[in-house]
């Protein structure tokens, strides 16, 4: 997959390093939680959380009752709005075409926003040094849901020394920074108030180190889960794409500017499904990955002619679309979305 030519290999965080954790949401809930309860009462139980969402107390109605009403005030009105836009969107086709129209561009991209302003905001309210120690608990909590850690980039360094490693993430500074730490990685890449990274935004960052990204000389190499589809941008910019444990794979139709060669999907096991199908547990598999991707998917290579063969017709009305005078509407960014989605389907099959 890579070549001597490669030097960036670009991660997700969030999604792609653990199975089905979102370690920037996780530490928005940590936070309403040690502000809740206070620092105090907080070290007494964090032990109990498991999900990242809610950490209940039940022996202390009181101070659960204050910890759930400051997040409700918090994060009641994102929520709302990302169930709205980015979930039930995502499942009923008529409220996503009215997304499309409304935002002009996928709505589940759009609403992701609000969600993401909102914890931005919140990890304002207190000091980095609380950040930096509650994204390490978040961080700790979720070591056996790894899938790629330290010696996996190790590996990678090993087989292609000139390597550059960077590590871009929608999530906030401290859970980024925590990550990228832990993993070894060159560079880290994170959000900010000022600035979201993601979608596009990650191409324009990665552009600061290296102002020939997409250029087909210049190998870079981008990992995602992809599950929000936030990623697939990457396809029109680098040379190879990698979607691991995803519902959404990458499209395999691009502009045909892009320097891409090669479109790759794979199932990776976390550390703790290592550990039971080491152990000789038949049933080691995550039970997640019923809901998050298949989990046993028959190994296809598919050539330059068996894509033109298979996608030849999705294509041509991708072009059809694309091409047509005038901007683009938000009927018309739906039906190319929905085409681009067909192509993935397509190649799965």
């Amino acid at each position: 997959m890579l070549t001597e030519k490669t030097r960036y290999l670009v991660l997700d965080l969030d999604r792609t390093i653990h199975l089905g954790r979102d370690l920037g949401q996780d530490l928005g809930w940590e936070l309403c939680a040690y502000q809740g309860y206070g620092r105090e009462h907080f070290v007494r139980i964090e032990d109990r959380q498991e999900s990242g969402k809610f950490l209940l107390d039940w022996d202390h109605p009181k101070k659960t009752a204050q910890y759930l009403a400051r997040s409700l005030r918090i994060w009641a009105y994102p929520g709302v709005y990302y169930g709205l836009w980015g979930k039930a969107a995502a499942r009923l086709d008529w409220l996503r075409r009215q997304g499309f129209r409304h935002f002009v561009g996928d709505p589940v991209r759009a609403a992701q926003r609000v969600p993401q302003l909102a914890l931005l905001r919140h990890l304002q309210t207190t000091s980095a040094a609380v950040l930096n120690e509650l994204a390490q608990h978040v961080w700790d909590r979720h070591v056996p849901d790894q899938v790629i850690d330290r010696e996996d980039i190790a590996w990678v360094r090993a087989q292609w020394p000139r390597i550059e490693v960077v590590l871009s993430s929608a999530s906030p500074k401290p859970t980024v920074e925590v990550a990228g730490k832990a993993l070894g990685v060159d560079h880290v890449h994170y959000s900010t108030l000022d600035r979201i990274n993601s979608g596009e935004a990650k191409i324009q960052r990665l552009r600061e180190l290296c102002d020939r990204v997409g250029d087909p000389d210049i190998e870079v190499v981008g990992i995602s889960d992809t599950s929000r589809g936030e990623d697939h941008c990457w396809a029109q910019h680098f040379t190879r794409v990698v979607d691991i444990n995803s519902p959404t794979p990458f499209p395999a139709i691009v502009s045909s500017d892009s320097p891409l060669l090669e479109v790759h999907s794979a199932t990776l096991l976390t550390k703790h499904e290592r550990q039971r199908r080491a152990a000789g547990h038949p049933g080691y598999l995550d039970a997640r990955r019923e809901h998050l991707t298949p989990a046993h998917q028959r190994k296809r290579e598919l050539t330059r002619e068996d894509l033109e063969r298979r996608l030849g017709w999705l294509l041509k009305r991708v072009n059809a679309l694309a091409s047509a005078p005038g901007n683009i509407t938000g009927d018309i960014a739906y039906r190319l979305a929905v085409l681009q989605e067909a192509s993935t389907n397509l190649v799965r099959i």
